[in-house]
């Protein structure tokens, strides 16, 4: 039997390919412009077929966010990836392809929060306005090297294979600063969500979801200021504690300059596990607990 990462892939591919003609059928007999503009930070090559466009681009991100959690000992823990790839753009489908690179590292060396990954990947978007995707990743992976006296991975280097769903959708409304000072008040809102299979983890899956709904609260020349409350939801299927609980509470961020995707943030959180835990790996930790996170946050695409 072929294995299950295959029938994966394939599964993505199929379902683009298949939305994509699908749509293509429908709009055949409709008038559409042939007229292309190409934007000089971006290569597009653009194809023709039976009066269709299909677009070729590049793209790319950057992310980088560091936290220093109170309840995890107070611990710096920084993670970062870039991925680098192309879209295949046709009748309202997204395929893309895309190599990637993370990087894990904190303070307190804790070995699973040490580590470097490679890989490619393949993703499946159906819409423009919500991000809604179906990915697959293939990685090769390594920890970083850790003292001796700190625990130790039982594998310095491994492979594994990703699958799932990722969800994000947000609202806000624009605003022109018409004021070196200003009180917007201005109700905002974000949702992400994703839902992955992981092979290496003893074919675990795990969902988690995050939400934030606030105001703008303070504009200062170019710096903003937003209060929020937040919620973090994180379960999976194989009951291992660390991956079973929820989370609440306010939080502000500041972001310095409005076209730069940089943030300082700290978020007061109420905390509460499900109780749910494996025989021989119990939980050390109270079911009830608190916790103040600090933060930066910064992506950047292209």
């Amino acid at each position: 039997m072929l294995n299950i990462k295959y029938w994966i892939i394939a599964f993505l591919i199929a379902g683009g390919f298949c939305a994509w003609t699908a749509t293509a059928q429908i709009s055949e007999d409709e008038e559409r412009d042939t007229d292309v503009e190409t934007s000089e930070d971006e290569e597009m090559i653009e194809e023709e077929t039976d009066g269709e466009k299909v677009h070729f681009s590049l793209w790319g991100e950057a992310y980088d966010e560091s936290t220093v959690s109170q309840r995890d000992r107070s611990n710096l823990n920084s993670y970062s990836h870039i991925r680098q790839g192309f879209n295949l753009n046709g009748y309202g489908v997204t395929l893309q392809t895309y190599l990637f690179f993370r990087y894990g590292k904190d303070l307190k060396r804790d070995f699973w929060n040490n580590r470097l990954e490679v890989g490619i990947g393949i993703r499946s978007r159906f819409f423009e306005r919500i991000f809604l995707a179906l990915f697959a990743e293939s990685l090769r992976g390594s920890y970083n090297d850790i003292p001796e006296e700190y625990p130790q991975p039982e594998d310095k280097k491994y492979t594994d294979f990703r699958s799932g769903l990722i969800f994000w959708y947000g609202w806000d409304t624009y605003y022109e600063p018409s004021k070196w000072f200003m009180l917007p008040l201005i109700f905002w809102g974000e949702i992400y969500g994703d839902f992955i299979y992981y092979r290496r983890d003893s074919d675990n899956t795990i969902g988690y979801l995050q939400a934030k709904m606030g105001f703008h609260f303070l504009r200062l020349w170019t710096v903003s200021v937003d209060g929020y409350a937040v919620t973090y939801l994180i379960k999976d299927k194989n009951g291992d504690f660390w991956n079973n609980y929820a989370e609440f509470g306010p939080g502000i961020w500041l972001q310095p300059l409005p076209d730069l995707d940089l943030k300082f943030y700290i978020e007061w959180l109420q905390g509460n596990y499900f109780g749910i835990e494996q025989p021989d790996d119990p939980n050390p930790n109270p079911q009830h607990y608190h916790d103040r996170k600090i933060g930066i946050l910064f992506w950047f695409g292209w």
